[in-house]
């Protein structure tokens, strides 16, 4: 299991019809995995979804995907797909 210092974290989060996956990157190339991700994905056609990238310093920084009205619940498919894409085999 890769240590969780040194690789992607995923934090996940659900209220009611509302669902965010955050996404802490370390570095320039990690917030590019995300990202090509993100467009390589099928289920990103199926759910209506926000992406907001805050940085922070030394190329660290927070990609935030956001379900703000998830009433068939389509983020779990969408997160799990998101999460096997880049290889992450855990969500705080």
């Amino acid at each position: 299991m890769p240590d969780i210092l040194d690789s992607i974290t995923a934090i996940h989060s659900r209220e009611e019809r509302y669902a965010r996956l955050e996404l802490l990157y370390r570095s320039e190339e990690e917030r590019q995995k995300i990202f090509d991700a993100l467009d390589e994905l099928d289920h990103k056609k199926e759910c209506s979804f926000e992406v907001s990238d805050t940085k922070e310093s030394d190329g660290r920084g927070i990609v935030t995907i956001e379900l703000h009205d998830d009433y068939d619940k389509e983020s779990g498919p969408f997160f799990d797909a998101v999460i096997k894409k880049l290889g992450i085999d855990r969500c705080v």
